[in-house]
This record gives C-alpha cells, sequence and structure tokens, in this order.
C-alpha cells in the first residue's frame, strides 16, 4: 500500500510538471498592441554592386498599439547626411510576423517578426526586411524598444561604460574593411571619449576618440570628435537610463560605403 502511494505522488507530480511544461511552451499570441511604444531601429542596405551607394539609417519609430507607425530618421549616403520623417501603418498577424507600410516620407514596404515580450505582452525587439525592393539589394535591420510610455530624454539618459563595435559596409573591392571593438564612456553631461583595438585593411592597432554629444528629447542625439560625428538612438530604456544604441557614423571622408554599430551598456 505504502508502495503504490509512492507511485500514485510520483505520478501525480509527474503530471503536474508535463502540465507546467505544456503550460510554459505556449506560444505567446501578438497583435497590434504588441507593438506599442518607441523604438531606435538601424537599417542597412546590403549589396555586392560597387556602383549601387551603401545606405543606412537609424532612428525613432512610435507605434500606438493599434496600427498606425510615425517616426524620424537620419540616413547616411556617401558621407552625406539627410533627415526626415515616416508615417504609415503596420499589422501583426497572431504568431508575431506582420508588414510596416509607410505612406509619407519613405515608400518602403517591410516584414517585420516580433520577439522577446515584455510581461504585458509588448516586444521588445523587431526584425525588419524590406520587401518593394526589385534591385539586387537587401534593406533589413532590427527595432528595439525604447519605452512604452512617452519619455523625454536629455544627455543625463545615457551614462556610464558602454561596449561597443561598429563596422564599415562597402562593396567595394579596393576599399577598406574594417571594424573596431572596444568601451566608450557617457558622463552624463555632454561628454564622450572611447578606446578599443581597430581592424583596419587587415591592420590592428589601438584606437582612442574624446568628444562631446547631445541627446534630443525623442532619445535621438550626436557624437562629435575630430573628423567625425556619429548620429545614434538610445533604446532599453530603464529607469531613466539607456541600456544601449545603435549608431551610424560619418566621416569628412569621401567613399562608397557607411559604418554602422551598436552600444550595450556594461
Amino acid at each position: 500500500m505504502q508502495i503504490f502511494s509512492r507511485r500514485l505522488a510520483q505520478t501525480t507530480i509527474l503530471i503536474f510538471v508535463t502540465i507546467a511544461l505544456a503550460l510554459s511552451a505556449q506560444a505567446t499570441t501578438y497583435s497590434k498592441a504588441s507593438l506599442n511604444g518607441s523604438y531606435s531601429f538601424l537599417t542597412n542596405l546590403w549589396t555586392a554592386d560597387a556602383s549601387t551607394n551603401q545606405i543606412a539609417m537609424v532612428g525613432v519609430l512610435t507605434f500606438n498599439g493599434a496600427g498606425k507607425v510615425n517616426g524620424s530618421y537620419t540616413l547616411v549616403s556617401l558621407q552625406v547626411s539627410h533627415a526626415g520623417t515616416l508615417v504609415g501603418t503596420y499589422t501583426v498577424s497572431s504568431n508575431g510576423t506582420g508588414k510596416i507600410t509607410f505612406t509619407s516620407g519613405s515608400t518602403a514596404k517591410f516584414a517585420i517578426a516580433l520577439n522577446n515580450p515584455t510581461s504585458a505582452g509588448v516586444a521588445q525587439g523587431v526584425q525588419l526586411l524590406q520587401t518593394n525592393d526589385s534591385n539586387n539589394e537587401i534593406v533589413s535591420g532590427i527595432a528595439v524598444l525604447q519605452s512604452t510610455t512617452a519619455q523625454t530624454y536629455t544627455a543625463a539618459s545615457i551614462k556610464g561604460n558602454f561596449s561597443f563595435q561598429w563596422n564599415i559596409w562597402t562593396a567595394n573591392a579596393s576599399g577598406y574593411e574594417g571594424s573596431i571593438i572596444g568601451t566608450c564612456n557617457f558622463d552624463g553631461n555632454g561628454k564622450f571619449k572611447s578606446s578599443g583595438t581597430q581592424v583596419l585593411g587587415g591592420v590592428a592597432k589601438a584606437a582612442t576618440e574624446t568628444g562631446t554629444y547631445t541627446v534630443n528629447p525623442d532619445g535621438s542625439g550626436t557624437i562629435s570628435f575630430s573628423g567625425s560625428e556619429v548620429a545614434f538612438v538610445l533604446n532599453s530604456v530603464a529607469s531613466g537610463q539607456a541600456r544601449g544604441a545603435q549608431f551610424i557614423q560619418n566621416l569628412d571622408e569621401s567613399g562608397n560605403y557607411v559604418i554602422t554599430g551598436t552600444a550595450l551598456q556594461q
């Protein structure tokens, strides 16, 4: 009788564990409300055609949770920056895939995939792929949640040490491929510095920079240092502090390339 009771108890525990695992494995059901708030985004144009201008864009998209989206951006191509605004609509299927169709500021259409929902069911990340570009190129990127509520950002919204990496993207076989990885510091009051390892044209060396930065109310901003300017957007904001950023760099040099990267709080 005791053996039977133990087996019954073990079977009961196993059933409860199985049910718990099954419930935890259930997929999240998504909807338009799963995109609600402001998201930083970064997109790149990828091509093997050296005669096609390399393009990168960084900015902020704000979703209203009901199918409408608007945003602002900075675009860099051939070391020329251009700022603009976006207006459009979006749909989300129950499996987390969907579409964005811009109707003002751009005619781009994107397939999207949502991921990493918060406890409230709002996606913390969105992957982007443009679908109406018929050239032999790909425009893709990622958007990262800033905040689900309206925020006003300042230089104090990013403070402390961040790891970072940026890459040069070019289809020009005679151009330099390059990347830098390292750490940077924002002092919360407009001063910036970084140090790391740069690999450019197959040569590795130490690289350091000091400069200043500004942050706009929507979380976009600029870093300025000798010969270069970086447009960036804050994301992953908690208790008023950004834990990450996406950026594009604009050098005072000519060439068919773009430089993009990310920074993550240490």
